[in-house]
């Protein structure tokens, strides 16, 4: 092997056992390795590579209390650091299934199970630090922001019949991507696909027809993928995209779930699937997978404020509508919106939404006096400030009093508001989501088109298109009773022509939502009851016909 110049290079190992930390230490010093640093815990990795970059960094996963190798390498890899494209080589005595997965999702150039040996890390560096130093002159001028010299010295190195020609046209094509160049990418891609299935080009298809805006083309490349490899989780993350650009929330859900199943290490997933779980009305997934990502946050430069705070709100509106489901995760929730503000930072509108949450899910929880308690404390810490960015708390609080049983405090709160804000377009958006009807122009169209759209596909009997419309609308107005009542009534002429199961749940559910915002003097109060009856008829003739 030529001289790769082990003796300038820098490392970095980073394991909790000082042991292991020797025994790495004397392998990379009898390869010849210049200089070696060594780090017991994760947050003491990040400092070291904060302060100066690293040629290579062996890092454990298991680091014990704190970050683990896995978050560690996450940072490095998504946050602007010196070492964010250093040689990353994880380390691990575990062989779960999960923690292989969740590792790979952020490309650690090498993976090494423990124990290693001398000559197995001699021959896994030698391979990579030989492909850096024949790459070296197209890192640089990436690094540089010089695609386009990128570009020629990639397109040079395939051309010279360099060993590494599959990873030049791998940074090719995401060169051209990058630029948006997309004859050219898809051009590479094919080159490599007319020798070999490699699935990284493959993947750079998928990219390519995505960009393209060929759904149905990117579609069949995925089924390709995955047919051949059903843990490809990059294929997944794209399958995905694909449908978020369909607007198919329904598919978006299920191919997060079939995701989070293989690799439920993954917070991004996770919380990917909490959200749109949520959106589409499926609350057990949603508190469930929230849950998780909450757990994952631990330690995670990817753990946020607002996912705490949804997985709360979720728990919330699952205990409204299914008590027992709800139970077992009112502690944690209560525990969640307890540290908000030790993890993510001290603020009056955060300790104040904090507390907002705390009363509900105390109110879950059957202790009215807590429940009080933490809403007078956040009422006395928002006080009677006129400060827009408090709208998002005050719109929590108008949330509160409702479910704790201060309707009349509620609507006057929800009056003072419209009062304030009448004629303020983008906050009245954001209080619609309160109203059972809308005072924002944009809202008030939506409502009338998606309206128009639903009711044409009703009058076609496609029922699924209809419900599917207005619940789109009801993500955004969650609280507008005609939506609601449009929504049950295609869901119940869908379960007329075949009963199922799962529908039936969701019509059930929608009820005990609606049933918990609608009074008797609503103009629609009528239209729901005889809804109510049809259904509990066609659940009534449906029991009556399996028991024969």
């Amino acid at each position: 092997m030529a001289d790769l110049g082990y003796y300038k290079m820098h490392a970095l190992i980073v394991d909790d056992f000082e042991n292991f930390r020797g025994t790495l230490y004397k392998m990379l010093m009898d390869l010849g390795i210049g200089n070696a640093d060594s780090a017991a815990s994760g947050e003491e990795a990040l400092r070291f590579c904060k302060a100066r970059s690293y040629d290579i960094i062996l890092c454990d996963n298991n680091l014990g209390k704190g970050k683990s190798g896995q978050q560690v390498l996450e940072e490095l890899r998504s946050t602007d650091n010196p070492c964010s494209d250093s040689l990353f080589i994880l380390v691990s005595a575990e062989n779960s299934k999960g923690t292989i997965m969740a590792a790979y999702d952020y490309e650690p150039d090498a993976y090494l199970a423990k124990p290693i040996t001398p000559k197995a890390l001699d021959q896994r560096l030698g391979r990579l630090i030989e492909q850096r130093v024949e790459l070296k002159a197209v890192h640089a001028a990436q690094k540089s922001g010089d695609d386009e010299l990128a570009i020629t010295l990639c397109k040079e190195l395939v051309a010279s019949g360099s060993r590494y020609a599959n990873a030049c046209q791998k940074l090719l094509g995401q060169l051209y991507l990058k630029k948006n160049n997309l004859t050219a990418a898809e051009a590479v891609y094919r080159a490599v696909l007319d020798n070999r299935e490699l699935e990284w080009a493959q993947l750079g298809m998928v990219k390519t027809k995505l960009a393209q805006n060929d759904l149905l083309g990117a579609q069949q490349w995925l089924e390709n993928i995955l047919q051949a490899n059903p843990l490809c989780m990059k294929a997944y993350d794209l399958q995905a995209d694909l449908y978020k650009l369909q607007n198919d929330s329904e598919g978006l859900q299920n191919v997060l779930q079939k995701a989070t199943d293989i690799s439920p290490l993954s917070i991004l997933r996770q919380q990917a699937l909490g959200d749109v779980a949520q959106q589409n009305n499926d609350l057990v997934t949603a508190a469930n997978a929230l849950k998780r990502a909450v757990k994952l946050g631990e330690n995670s430069c990817f753990d946020k404020a607002e996912v705490h705070s949804l997985f709360a709100q979720t728990t919330i509106d699952l205990f409204s509508i299914d008590k027992e489901l709800a139970k077992p995760l009112i502690r944690e929730a209560i525990a969640c919106v307890n540290n908000l503000e030790e993890n993510f930072g001290k603020t009056n509108l955060r300790k104040v939404e904090s507390l907002l949450l705390e009363s509900q899910l105390q109110v879950c929880a059957g202790d009215q006096r807590r429940a009080q308690d933490a809403l007078a404390s956040a009422q006395s810490s928002l006080g009677d400030t006129k400060d827009e960015d408090a709208l998002s708390v005050q719109i929590e609080l108008v949330r509160t009093l409702r479910f704790i049983g201060k309707t009349d405090d509620a609507q006057r709160l929800l009056g003072d508001l419209l009062h304030r804000y009448a004629g303020k377009e983008e906050q009245l958006q954001r209080l619609d989501v309160l109203l059972d009807e809308p005072r924002s122009e944009k809202n008030k169209l939506m409502v009338a088109e998606i309206n128009k759209k639903g009711i044409a596909f009703y009058n076609a009997k496609d029922f699924t298109a209809a419900a599917d419309a207005f619940k789109t609308a009801l993500q955004k107005l969650p609280n507008h009773i005609g939506l609601r009542l449009n929504y049950v009534q295609a869901m119940i002429d869908k379960l007329k022509t075949r009963f199922e199961s799962s529908v039936s749940e969701k019509i059930q559910q929608t009820f005990t939502k609606t049933s918990a915002i609608i009074s008797q003097q609503h103009p629609q109060f009528q239209r729901y009851r005889q809804l109510n009856d049809v259904y509990n008829s066609l659940v009534r003739a449906y029991e009556k016909d399996k028991r024969g």
